[in-house]
């Protein structure tokens, strides 16, 4: 604004609907009619504004330097198919932070509104926002509420594959939670990949990341809750979680916020300017500085959400959003959040729909857990003719509400000039006429343009639309070779896939003959040990019977006498001769 002789003057620094031009417009008339708001104005500018207090975070991540190496394996031909099953962690696990941003972020977190409020507008990070970023849908379902009570190290062997009995050994204890320590992990994800068996060096990376990157817990461990959510593949409920439990646990007292602070950084800076005044001021304004000089009209409401058609604005009974963590529960307001998702604000929120209903330690209440995992059951979700069309743009009566919340609330840092080009300050509820008619006439222009651009649309469609046909026509060709193909290569596989089951059935059968083999020596030992033992009491026994023999032999040889002479015995055996002298002897025979 300049004042010259007395003349109050409003200049329009850059073009505004309805505006061809940078125009001045006024008078004394104007400037009689705006002293009330030129006063209020210049208070604000020369009274100190109180401010809120801040505090001191700290973001520390653990060294990342051996997992990166490991992720390098990961070419770019099997990137895709990486990043199709376990969404894009890898951007995450490489990208650094930069703690200053986040530093700024935090001291303009809401607790009442779970938000971050700044001078005339609002950002809270959204569950489809998170899903857009990390690459991973938002499964409509229960999601992760709390570690079974007992391990199935089945299932795990089963996701990582790895044998039941590799993990259950390696299976740690590190504080007050359990898991696999990640030197474990990164000696057998590397042994996979030496092997060639990519799909499981890829499970075993991507559950490393897990636990590492995106659900942080103790330094170089990979916790069971980790675990368990990677197996149940819907991370992003319990990814914004965290990220409001952190936050919100540590307002006003800082300390380490421990969550996935790459996510967080990077929901942050893609609404922010990415060009012009904002980042040419990084080198000569603090962060603090720059964001201070951010209005609504700076940031970047629809950079990469205008797809987002469906939102979930509430679960069961509870009219805004309940978030499990792998600590704690936090509910969240999405209804803060529309225009982030190129929906209008139209309306300041209703008080149910911003209320405080759920912060709490899960440990501490697992009744109110049980409550909030029915409520995901039944998911409010609304779409586009609920929400309205695509357009992000605050009404009145929301901007009004937030810069009454800012009046309570505070702001933690000094106001500072817009350092982006802004639209026009309009002080009156009128317009003069001829500036009204040069905004019909603009406005009569822009439709003109409007319909050219559609015409220009229509025959880009027909065009795509004939190159489609041309694409189709040249594929069909080579319809049946690929298939050939494609059936020669399932043929392959199928023949492969035989060939592996046989190997290892003869690879069972092989280890089952080695055990009974194994086991018929250990018998035949057993067995020739017996029989030397049985001979040797045989030998024992011989001698001893031979001794025996010898003694009872001088026994009987002592107690034999001679017969004494007997006359009548010789006569009797000369009788005997003599009588066998008459027989014949061919009767004796």
């Amino acid at each position: 604004m300049i004042f010259l002789k007395g003349l109050f003057i409003l200049r329009f620094s850059r073009p505004y609907p309805g505006l061809d031009d940078t125009r001045e417009w006024g008078g004394n008339d104007h400037f009689n009619r705006y002293i009330p708001e030129l006063d209020s104005l210049i208070e604000m500018a020369t009274v100190p504004e109180p401010k809120r207090k801040t505090c001191s975070y700290i973001f520390h991540r653990e060294p990342l330097t051996s997992l990166i190496e490991l992720s390098s394996l990961v070419t770019s031909d099997r990137l895709r198919g990486f990043v199709d099953q376990y969404g894009d962690i890898m951007t995450l696990l490489k990208m650094v932070v930069d703690p200053v941003p986040l530093q700024t972020l935090l001291q303009f977190y809401d607790p009442e509104l779970r938000c971050f409020t700044f001078q005339d507008y609002q950002l809270a990070p959204t569950l489809e926002e998170y899903s857009i970023l990390l690459g991973a849908p938002v499964q409509h379902q229960v999601p992760f509420l709390d570690v079974p009570k007992e391990v199935d190290f089945r299932v795990i062997a089963r996701a990582l594959h790895l044998g039941i009995r590799e993990i259950s050994d390696s299976w740690k204890t590190n504080g007050d939670v359990v898991g696999l320590p990640l030197k474990f992990l990164l000696r057998v994800a590397r042994g996979e990949a030496e092997k060639g068996n990519w799909g499981a060096f890829h499970a075993q990376l991507a559950a490393m990341i897990y636990g590492i990157v995106l659900f942080p817990s103790m330094p170089n461990f990979i916790d069971y809750a980790a675990v368990c959510i990677f197996i149940g593949r819907n991370p992003v409920p319990t990814l914004l979680a965290d990220t409001y439990y952190a936050i919100h646990s540590r307002h006003g007292k800082g300390g380490a916020i421990r969550c996935c602070l790459p996510l967080l950084l990077r929901w942050f800076m893609s609404l922010l300017p990415v060009s012009g005044p904002f980042v040419d001021a990084q080198s000569t304004y603090r962060w603090t500085q720059r964001v201070m000089s951010l209005t609504s009209y700076d940031i970047r409401w629809q950079s990469y959400r205008m797809d987002v058609r469906d939102v979930i604005m509430s679960c069961g009974e509870f009219r805004n959003v309940p978030l499990v963590g792998t600590k704690g529960c936090i509910n969240y307001n999405p209804v803060l959040s529309l225009r982030q998702l190129g929906f209008i604000m139209s309306r300041r929120p209703l008080e149910a729909e911003i209320a405080e209903s759920v912060y709490f330690e899960k440990k501490n209440d697992p009744v109110r857990l049980e409550q909030i995992g029915r409520a995901w059951k039944s998911i409010g979700v609304r779409d586009g003719s609920i929400l309205g069309k695509k357009f992000a743009i605050a009404m009145p009566d929301y901007t009004d509400w937030v810069k009454k919340r800012v009046e309570t609330l505070l702001l933690p840092y000094d106001r500072m000039s817009p350092l982006q080009v802004q639209p026009p300050l309009i002080l009156a509820s009128t317009v003069p006429a001829e500036q009204y008619k040069q905004a019909l006439m603009e406005n009569r222009r822009l439709k003109e343009k409007e319909q050219d651009a559609q015409m220009e649309l229509y025959q880009a469609k027909a065009e795509k639309l004939n190159l489609s046909h041309q694409l189709r026509d040249v594929q069909s060709a080579d319809v049946g070779e690929i298939r050939s193909k494609k059936r020669s290569y399932s043929e392959m596989e199928t023949l492969l896939d035989a060939e592996h089951r046989e190997c290892l059935r003869l690879q069972r059968a092989e280890a089952s003959y080695l055990k009974k083999i194994r086991d018929l020596e250990k018998q035949l030992k057993a067995k020739d040990i017996q029989m030397k033992k049985e001979v040797d009491q045989r030998l024992a026994s011989e001698t001893q019977l031979g001794a025996e023999v010898m003694e009872l032999r001088r026994q009987l040889k002592e107690k034999i006498t001679p017969l004494p002479e007997c006359s009548e015995c010789e006569l009797l055996i000369d009788q005997c001769h003599y009588l066998k002298t008459l027989i014949p002897g061919s009767n004796l025979s």
